[in-house]
């Protein structure tokens, strides 16, 4: 396939009519566009041939699927923008959505509370940052703080933007052993209250069984 070296070709004049009315276009929205094959703009040489006569240049990148993957094109003679790299800051990814759309359905929740209610793996929602991303965008905040019964504080996560809640101070080995004791100390009242009760509902049947009413 021939590659135009002038801009006397239809199909040049095509795409940069294009280009002037809409910047910021991928090559399969000029080829739409223009009405230009696919193939003839990216693999036959046209916008190569436009770009070594200085006509268009890479005015910005399109995200597909998480990634700055497909260059878009604007006339003019400027550097290219460079492909931006992928961070927390514009990172997207359909985990995400997932995540934001759990938190605004059910509320403050931990990490496992997330993977139970959105069906995405504890490892997931934990590990693959999506979190954190959510987080710098400023999507979600950290609401609060859990303490696990036998295990370290967990996050409590917001929808929305927030000032993060800060991470308490863990607990001093005299509080655990204080909370330890009133932990027992409770427990051991609740079995006795329990007993109470069962011995006072079984007295009050008692005592009813021995009354007798009579008909006058």
């Amino acid at each position: 396939m021939s590659v135009p070296h002038s801009t006397n070709s239809a199909a040049i004049q095509r795409i940069l009519a294009v280009l002037e009315q809409k910047s910021n276009m991928s090559i399969s929205d000029i080829s739409a566009e223009a009405f230009v094959g696919m193939s003839t703009l990216a693999f036959g040489g046209y916008i190569r041939a436009l770009k070594n006569q200085k006509l268009i240049y890479v005015s910005g990148w399109r995200k597909v699927k998480g990634r700055f993957s497909t260059p878009l094109f604007a006339p003019g003679n400027m550097d290219d923008v460079p492909r931006p790299k992928v961070d927390e800051k514009n990172r997207d990814a359909p985990g995400m959505h997932r995540i934001l759309e759990t938190l605004e359905r059910y509320g403050p929740l931990t990490y496992r509370e997330i993977a139970e209610f959105s069906g995405l793996s504890p490892h997931t929602v934990k590990n693959s940052g999506f979190l954190n991303a959510l987080i710098a965008q400023n999507r979600i905040h950290i609401g609060g703080w859990r303490r696990s019964r036998n295990g370290p504080m967990s996050p409590v996560y917001c929808s929305g933007q927030g000032s993060p809640m800060e991470k308490p101070q863990p607990m001093t080995g005299v509080e655990k052993c204080r909370r330890h004791r009133i932990r027992a100390k409770v427990s051991e009242q609740g079995v006795g209250l329990a007993l109470q009760m069962t011995l006072l509902a079984a007295s009050i049947q008692s005592q009813s069984g021995n009354f007798s009413f009579s008909r006058s």
